[in-house]
């Protein structure tokens, strides 16, 4: 499994706005609707949905990696949406440092394995620590696919 298999270059937003994960949560998730995986009137229950899990379990890794995820029937299809904060946001992470590389993942119900595939694959990035610094410093979409090419 690739992570490009599930990320286009139109869920990708670079310098997000957000200051609190909150903010962060719902500029990333705004990304899902642009492509129809969540239709613009379950917006704002999938953030909800995404907020909950995350008073559950915080999704904050390491190495400024946050990937917070749910799964529902309001998603079409498994996707992912990628944010970079420029600053940094506390998800509450392993290591107790910002995270930058925001990784949301909307996933249909019925896809509970491909769902665990694709979390362990972002994870997995956590030890690709030059990989993790060029995306952090793209310019550029294109620069972000072309580290992401694993």
């Amino acid at each position: 499994m690739k992570i490009l298999e599930y990320l286009t270059p139109e869920r990708v937003k670079l310098h997000l706005n957000g200051k609190t994960k909150k903010e962060i949560i719902k500029e990333v998730a705004q990304l899902f609707v642009k492509n129809g995986v969540i239709d613009s009137e379950d917006l704002e229950e999938f953030v909800r949905e995404i907020n909950e899990r995350e008073k559950l379990t915080p999704t904050g890794m390491q190495d400024g990696i946050a990937i917070p995820h749910a799964r529902t029937p309001l998603v079409k299809k498994l996707s992912l949406a990628l944010g970079i904060s420029d600053e940094g946001v506390d998800f509450e992470s392993m290591d107790d440092e910002p995270s930058r590389l925001i990784f949301m993942i909307a996933a249909p119900e019925e896809t509970k394995r491909e769902h665990l595939d694709l979390l362990a694959e972002i994870s997995k990035l956590s030890y690709e620590e030059e990989v993790i610094e060029k995306i952090e410093k793209a310019e550029t979409v294109e620069e972000i696919f072309e580290n992401l090419k694993l």
